[in-house]
């Protein structure tokens, strides 16, 4: 399996080295001043849920610079679902395909026809550096993306985001630099809509969350399996909250968590030993049965309807990943549990604590983006208690 895997990577870089040599040898895209007031403006976002909350502030400087502009979003389901109460954008298109799969022709060819039917003057990709050979077979006059990609022959102007490892909301303003105009830094946003928030009340009232009780968000998932926080830990965080703040816990996740609870119980109580070291010896006054402290959400909340969730909630705790972004451009007090190899978001929002987890052999061991181990050894270096006292912490500078 890892070897097809090497083999599609391979033949993937490959395609589209060759595409962007071809257009290179073909004199390059012709670098043009872009209109003064450009009447249709595509913005490309078609990449992970927290880069996409981080990428927002360009549509918020697109807007402002191009008033009377038609702004279209192109991105995959789940980008024009984040960004679906977005009052800056006029319409969004979400793409069939991500360019060049191998499998999906018919949808790219569908891909190829929209985009020249629009007559866009200006595209501003911010993720997805893929689709820059389609916006040039489109023709559109202004095409902006990142450089040093192997695409960037088929840009018309390119921008720099520095490391790959540490670019943030700042370095997706370069797009609009890049064409000359000044453009100063901004936080990320994100909008809920009044739908979304009534459909998360009614989701986790059926899930057993009472009208009006307060509570707090926890989302120990990641990218990958390997990545996540122990699942099994939320309980014994979810116990502290209830006794220290009367909160109650919404385990939230896309819908691969579902059952990861339960299956991270059964792994618990097989291991009797690993069952007191992570739920944490609770006394039996103080102690409370899961159903009061803790509610099961995974799966069962879509992206608008967990923004409302995370815009309600007294307290998020999260791994480094969507629901961190999402809560810290919700402004939500957040508590962040990192990986010490991954501190790059750390600082990102003000009202957070981030707990970085460490183990010497990580450093070692381990590449930047990608753990050995599974789980991750610095994840579980992260105790339920470490992550209370981060909560402590927070909620007492918010009041």
């Amino acid at each position: 399996m890892r070897a097809a895997g090497l083999i599609y990577e391979w033949q993937y870089r490959a395609r589209l080295w060759a595409v962007g040599r071809l257009c290179r040898l073909r004199g390059g895209a012709k670098a043009t001043g872009p209109p003064s007031s450009p009447s249709r403006v595509l913005v490309v976002m078609t990449g992970l849920i927290g880069d996409t909350v981080m990428s927002t502030p360009l549509i918020v400087e697109a807007r402002r610079l191009w008033p009377a502009a038609h702004i279209t979003l192109l991105g995959r389901r789940h980008n024009c679902e984040l960004l679906a109460a977005c009052p800056l954008i006029d319409a969004r298109y979400e793409a069939p395909a991500i360019p060049f799969s191998l499998r999906k022709r018919r949808e790219l060819a569908r891909l190829d026809a929209w985009l020249r039917a629009q007559n866009f003057d200006v595209a501003l990709i911010a993720l997805g550096d893929q689709f820059a050979a389609a916006l040039a077979r489109a023709r559109i006059r202004v095409r902006v993306g990142v450089s040093g990609h192997a695409l960037e022959p088929c840009l018309t102007h390119t921008y720099s985001i520095g490391s790959p490892r540490e670019w943030g909301p700042h370095e997706r303003l370069n797009a609009l630099r890049s064409l000359g105009y000044e453009v100063g830094d901004a936080a990320p946003r994100l909008w809920v809509a009044d739908e979304a928030r009534g459909g998360a009340r009614a989701r986790l009232a059926e899930l057993g969350l009472a009208p009006g009780t307060p509570y707090a968000v926890a989302h120990p998932f990641g990218s990958t399996p390997r990545q996540w926080w122990p699942v099994e830990r939320v309980e014994a965080l979810a116990a502290d909250l209830r006794r220290e703040h009367r909160l109650k816990t919404i385990l939230v996740g896309g819908p691969e968590t579902r059952g990861a609870l339960e299956a991270a119980r059964v792994n618990v109580d097989d291991s009797r030993g690993a069952f007191d070291e992570t739920r944490g010896a609770l006394d039996e006054e103080s102690a409370a049965p899961a159903g009061e402290s803790l509610l099961d959400a995974t799966g069962a909340l879509d992206i608008p309807q967990l923004l409302a969730a995370i815009e309600q909630a007294e307290v998020v705790v999260t791994t480094d990943s969507g629901p961190f972004h999402i809560a810290g451009a919700l402004g939500r007090p957040l508590v962040g549990l990192f990986r010490a190899r991954r501190p790059e978001h750390a600082g990102r929002y003000a009202r957070s604590r981030v707990l970085l987890g460490r183990d010497e052999r990580c450093a070692k061991e381990c590449e930047w983006d990608r753990c050995r181990a599974e789980p991750c050894r610095q994840m579980d270096a992260l105790s339920a208690g470490e992550a209370a006292g981060a909560v402590r912490e927070i909620l007492g500078a918010k009041n």
